[in-house]
């Protein structure tokens, strides 16, 4: 029978300001799809099917693949810098 290790970690993240935000906008049309990227745990790679609302934009770009239908403005978040602890 395996058995689980709890790790702690230490999660770091660059957070944007409201200025960051606003450069990213600048020249974006009002009618633009606005989309939210939300990760699994501190991570920027999976969204948060549990909704948790603890977290720090840090990106945003336009995405204009060919697979959307229509040209989205993409913000990414994360969980805030910090401890964290993990089962591996």
């Amino acid at each position: 029978m395996e058995t689980s290790r709890v790790e702690r970690y230490r999660h770091e993240v660059d957070r944007w300001t409201v200025g960051q935000l606003r450069a990213a906008l600048d020249g974006l049309p009002d009618d633009m799809v606005l989309r939210v990227e939300v990760p699994f745990g501190p991570s920027s790679a999976h969204p948060d099917p549990w909704g948790n609302d603890q977290f720090v934009v840090t990106a945003a770009t336009v995405d204009d693949g060919d697979h959307l239908p229509v040209d989205e403005f993409v913000v990414r978040v994360d969980y805030p810098a910090d401890w964290y602890v993990r089962v591996i």
